[in-house]
């Protein structure tokens, strides 16, 4: 097959197999230490029965991955698609995604920051800086993680206090005159009780996309701030906690995307077609627009987190309160023209509360658990206006508003028993009831206020299956998953009372086999996974045409894939590492609009993913250098359950490197780095708008290089 072909082609690129690759800052060799807390407990990342990828701070820096959308250049079957800014991801993993970009959308994959969940979208991707490392659980998490872990989960961990003065900043240039700067300090307050760190991030770019618009700005440039203080508190008596409070501010101009018109001979719903110039009557690049208005995005958040934990002789008690808030406010150009025909504004405001209450056993035997209650709750108020100016409008000014409120109870159970020293037992439940109302819904003038609507949900979620471990290098395992993500309302509603609805809560059931290996002497870690979904009342929007959008459930949907991740270290000095993912995801049934659309391929489901990277150190007089290079080929994909062209990207490659020289002491570093050198120009995201009959497609960021100083301290 063509594409086995391309797969081949990036491995050899690089060499060999960096999925799994959070690894030790000044020891490259064993991956046997890689820690991670999938399961709620910290754990070595070969002893989990889980298809887990996690990547450090050090692989972070060294692959200069700065946001959220990055992170899929190092995950096999994990893709990111963006509507916005690249703060804000959307996750789409082993082919389950959310189809829509609506501000009161649910995600199938869980975004949690230090174990907390986040579910406001446009917040989903705003605090990743200071990370000690990202975890990504595949499959449903519904057990330990809960609702809304249809696909699985995206965990952010920070770093924690040491009880140790230190820091770092770093400072770089690039493209697009970008600038940025971040960094770290702790302070100790109370000796080996109580320190404090603080860290920070900032960039700031000129726009990407040109605006041809003389009146106009260039669109799509970079423009972040972000802050953190974490308070950590440790005694003698086994109580230790920490706080973490935030603030983000981020203020793009321009959410990035093309507009092009999806209806015959490429025309929006005013009759222009927005990629012709039209000063010159030649067609604009996918670099180019033509626009009356920036489109700015403002994102405002702000909260804290809070965890406790008292260490018994029996286990832990463990604490974790959280509160959110953020706002959302977007400029849209929507008829993509240097005419005012069509301008929409979004802007959301969420407030987010949950507390998790666990106790996590420590004890001498055969049986470990870990049982807790959890209460999550969030309000979402949100105001869209739709104005237009000129052109023959169907509609007058549309003004559409809600609120939205979600309340979650759930209590759960997880469990491992060691049936000898080979087999091990493992399974968990979980209950969840969740409550959603939607109050004040109207579109003046053409929806009056409505009542309220609501759905009351209570459904149980599990695993249960067995590992085996063979050898203290090979570990095989399989087990049964449930999944699940509640009701969700409309939110898109615009011109029929009609679509005003709640999808049904949709269903997964999960069966996962897969080996964990390392070999010879623990230089090459080889793991492997393989999953066969069974998709029962599939959430996702159906543009009907202008105006209309349906939030629908497909009948039945069916996944089987796999996951071949491998990491190589043959020397201290040098690191080969990659990952393949292979999809087969399509609807079962599916009668959309009087249309059968059985056998069509599930939306951001490509076929293949496959990522590749090295890491090289050589010394230079006392000084290291330090190469870094990354590949990643995705094949095609569809963003509408129809299959139809202007949904269709096709097959995308990307290539990045980093250069660094390092101090003896680690103290000084200086880098260079190289960003989609391959000028990938195959959209991120799409989105068909029913109000104007346009394509919103989101383009990558062109070529761009950069250069970056650090000092520790």
């Amino acid at each position: 097959m063509r594409y086995t072909k391309e797969l081949c082609g990036t491995m050899a690129a690089l060499g060999l197999a960096v999925t799994a690759q959070a690894q030790q800052s000044d020891d490259q060799g064993d991956t046997a230490r890689v820690v991670v807390t999938a399961q709620k407990r910290e754990q070595l990342l070969q002893d989990v029965p889980v298809s887990v990828s996690a990547i450090n701070s050090d692989s972070l820096k060294n692959a200069k991955i700065d946001t959220g959308t990055e992170i899929a250049r190092q995950v096999a079957n994990l893709r990111v698609s963006v509507l916005g800014d690249e703060s804000q991801p959307k996750f789409s993993l082993r082919g389950i995604s959310t189809p829509e970009f609506n501000l009161n959308a649910i995600s199938p994959t869980g975004t949690f920051f230090d174990e907390v969940y986040v579910g406001a979208p446009f917040l989903g991707g705003a605090q990743i800086f200071d990370v000690e490392r990202v975890e990504v659980l595949r499959g449903p998490q519904g057990t330990l993680f809960g609702k809304n872990t249809t696909a699985g989960a995206v965990n952010f961990i920070s770093k924690k206090p040491t009880f140790h003065q230190n820091g770092d900043l770093t400072v770089g240039y690039g493209s697009h005159n970008l600038k940025e700067a971040k960094g770290a300090i702790e302070v100790p307050l109370i000796e080996d009780r109580l320190s404090a760190r603080f860290a920070f991030t900032g960039a700031h770019s000129d726009g990407y996309i040109e605006n041809v618009n003389p009146a106009g700005h260039d669109l799509s440039n970079i423009d972040r701030k972000a802050a953190r203080l974490t308070l950590a508190y440790k005694d003698g008596d086994g109580w230790n906690g920490t706080l973490r409070l935030f603030g983000v501010n981020n203020n793009p101009e321009a959410v990035g995307a093309v507009n092009e018109g999806s209806g015959p001979g490429g025309l929006n719903a005013n009759g222009r077609n927005p990629r012709i110039n039209p000063y010159t009557g030649q067609p604009l690049s996918l670099h180019q627009v033509a626009t009356d208005r920036s489109g700015v995005i403002e994102v405002r958040g702000s909260g804290g987190y809070l965890t406790i934990n008292k260490n018994t002789d029996l286990g832990t008690f463990t604490s974790i309160t959280s509160y959110v808030d953020g706002r959302f406010y977007n400029l849209v150009d929507a008829d993509g023209t240097i005419d005012p025909l069509l301008h929409i504004d979004f802007s959301s405001k969420t407030r987010e509360i949950s507390q998790d209450l666990r106790f996590t056993t420590s004890l001498d035997g055969p049986f470990q658990l870990i049982a807790g209650l959890y209460h999550q709750r969030d309000d979402i108020d949100i105001g869209t206006t739709y104005t237009i100016f000129g052109g023959p409008p169907v509609l007058p000014i549309l003004r559409q508003s809600y609120n939205q409120g979600r309340r979650s109870y759930a209590a759960y159970a997880d469990g491992t028993y060691e049936l000898s020293k080979v087999f091990t037992l493992y399974g968990g439940l979980r209950y969840t009831r969740d409550e959603g109302r939607l109050n004040n819904f109207k579109v003046d003038p053409v929806i009056p206020q409505q009542g309220q609507l609501s759905y009351n949900d209570g459904k149980p979620t599990g695993r249960i299956g067995m590992s085996a471990q063979l050898n203290k290098d090979i570990m095989v395992f399989g087990h049964y998953a449930r999944g699940y993500r509640s009701s969700a309302f409309n939110g898109g509603t615009l011109t029929n009372v009609a679509d005003l609805n709640v999808a049904k809560p949709e269903d997964l059931n999960s069966f996962e086999a897969g080996i964990k290996t390392q070999l010879f002497d623990r230089k090459l870690t080889l793991n492997a996974s393989a999953f066969l979904y069974n998709f029962k009342n599939q959430q996702f929007l159906n543009v009907v045409g202008i105006g209309t959008q349906q939030l629908v459930n497909a009948g039945s949907s069916r996944i089987t894939g796999t996951e071949i991740e491998a990491i190589y270290v043959p020397t201290r000095s040098l690191r080969l590492s990659a990952g393949v993912g292979l999809l087969n995801a399509s609807y079962r049934e599916l009668l959309i609009n009087g249309v059968d659309l059985s056998g069509k391929r599930m939306i951001e489901a490509p076929r293949y993913t496959a990522n590749a990277a090295a890491d090289y150190r050589v010394p230079a007089g006392a000084w290291s250098l330090n190469f870094h290079a990354d590949a990643t080929l995705v094949g095609e994909q569809y963003f509408i359950a129809a299959n139809t062209q202007p949904s269709r990207v096709g097959q995308s490659r990307d290539v990045a490197a980093r250069v660094s020289l390092t101090s003896p002491s680690k103290k000084y570093e200086y880098a260079i780095y190289g960003k989609n050198l391959t000028d990938n120009q195959v959209a991120t995201g799409i989105v068909l708008d029913p109000t104007s009959a346009t394509r919103f497609t989101t383009m990558p960021y062109p070529r761009r290089y950069g250069i970056e100083a650090s000092v520790r301290f």
